[in-house]
């Protein structure tokens, strides 16, 4: 069964709101997440196979990214604060170096790449449903599935409106502690060594990828939201042409006749 013309647009929207997604929560779980070489140590697992309750879920996350995408200048991490959370973090000198003293909680960062993650897979998951159902099954979305939709939808706006706020106030503070240490900008805060000493940080870029990311993902779901209610719409006054018999028509029908007697 073909699925209706509007469906099928959404549904292209839904596929480039996964990738956004998945975008931002890979690029935020980067600056944060640390991974060494040692492959039960860079998912945060111990010796005994323990794991942590919060991070391990997105060192996982980050250590297959590398398995399947590996930094092709050898590092195991690009950007990294060992766990730390930088948004809305305070920088400071040590000596030549530059360290995060006071980072947020890592709840912030966990909340941001969570929904983010978890929006994905939604629009990752419903897409296969769908293209699934249109390929297999006889299957048509009803009224009920449309107020789903557009509630999910309408949850969807709010998350990412407030992942994409903290992203964006977050690295604000962030880079206006590190430019008070008279450092030009975050861009050149990169080529500064960090403490602890690791790979070459890339926070800024990742940072930044992530909240653009989520600005795109945010007018995204707002179109498939336009696009649910125009469906809505549709489904509930739907077209139908006038028959013999209707009121309107039998008006519309006098109307006309009657001009066309007082003409003749």
């Amino acid at each position: 069964m073909a699925l209706p013309w509007l469906q099928r647009v959404e549904l292209v929207f839904f596929a480039t709101a996964f990738l956004c997604g998945a975008v931002a929560a890979a690029a935020l779980t980067r600056t944060q997440v640390r991974l060494r070489d040692g492959a039960g140590r860079r998912a945060g697992i111990s010796a005994r196979g323990e794991t942590r309750t919060c991070e391990a879920p997105l060192k996982l996350f980050v250590f297959y990214n590398y398995r399947l995408f590996p930094d092709p200048s050898g590092h195991s991490l690009q950007g990294s604060f060992s766990g730390s959370c930088p948004l809305y973090g305070v920088a400071a000198l040590n000596g030549s170096s530059l360290a995060l003293s006071r980072p947020s909680a890592p709840s912030l960062c966990y909340f941001v790449a969570g929904a983010s993650g978890l929006l994905a897979l939604y629009c990752l998951l419903l897409l296969l449903f769908w293209v699934y159902s249109s390929c297999i099954e006889d299957c048509h979305r009803g009224p009920t599935g449309l107020r789903i939709a557009l509630a999910i939808s309408a949850i969807a706006i709010f998350l990412v409106l407030v992942s994409a706020c903290i992203l964006r106030f977050g690295t604000s503070s962030l880079c206006k502690s590190i430019i008070s240490l008279n450092i030009t900008s975050c861009s050149d805060a990169q080529k500064t060594p960090w403490i602890p000493p690791g790979t070459t940080l890339q926070f800024y870029s990742n940072l930044h990828n992530a909240e653009t990311s989520s600005w795109v993902n945010l007018v995204l779901w707002c179109v498939v939201l336009v696009l649910q209610v125009v469906q809505w719409k549709s489904e509930a006054t739907p077209y139908r042409p006038l028959e013999r018999g209707d009121p309107v028509w039998s008006s519309e029908t006098d109307a006309l006749v009657g001009s066309r007697l007082s003409h003749s």
